[in-house]
């Protein structure tokens, strides 16, 4: 049957098809799974949030446990003299404001070489050598403890880490200009 056929069909035949009337209790049962469908659904996403609430509870006192100082060592420190208890607290400073502006330089960089991989490869690269130079020099100082001239060569490889993200700004930054300045010298040529 084609469509005009069925549906002349279901108007010639309209009075049949209301014949029966559907029992009530249907209806009621549906009813009454709905509510606990929709019951069901909500406590499906209250247990959801409430994993996910944990979870990030929990990670951020893993983080916070993982990163924390090694308190033997500020103990050592801080038993043998005052003065070095004042360099380790100049080294924590340092470390938490150097480290700020590095990852601030990171992400301003990896925003600026997302069209370059191979600059954002030898970057990483060299910010990766520089921190296994960090990782020994942490090792010479638990070994040494509160060395000045461990410390001193600390600052100084986060000051380096800082120099190199800085300099690549600023000739990314440069070659943005040149190039946006060639745009612009282009269109009014035009």
């Amino acid at each position: 049957m084609s469509r005009d056929k069925l549906e002349q069909f279901m108007l010639d035949n309209r009075d049949e098809f209301d014949e029966f009337e559907p029992n009530p209790a249907i209806f009621a049962g549906v009813k009454t799974r709905k509510a606990k469908l929709s019951m069901g659904k909500w406590n499906s996403i209250a247990w959801k949030a409430a994993a996910a609430v944990a979870i990030f509870v929990s990670s951020y006192f893993f983080h916070d446990w993982v990163n924390a100082p090694d308190q033997s060592q500020m103990a050592v420190v801080s038993d043998e003299t005052e003065q070095p208890s004042e360099i380790f607290q100049v080294l924590m400073e340092a470390e938490m404001y150097y480290t700020s502006q590095i990852n601030t330089k990171k992400e301003e960089f990896y925003h600026l070489s997302s069209a370059n991989p191979g600059i954002r490869e030898e970057i990483d690269a060299e910010l990766v050598d520089l921190d296994e130079v960090y990782a020994d020099l942490k090792s010479d100082l638990k070994d040494n403890a509160a060395n000045e001239e461990v410390i001193e060569a600390m600052i100084q490889n986060y000051r380096i880490k800082l120099h190199i993200l800085e300099d690549v700004l600023k000739q990314m930054n440069n070659a943005n200009m040149n190039e946006n300045r060639k745009e612009e010298g282009h269109e009014t040529e035009i």
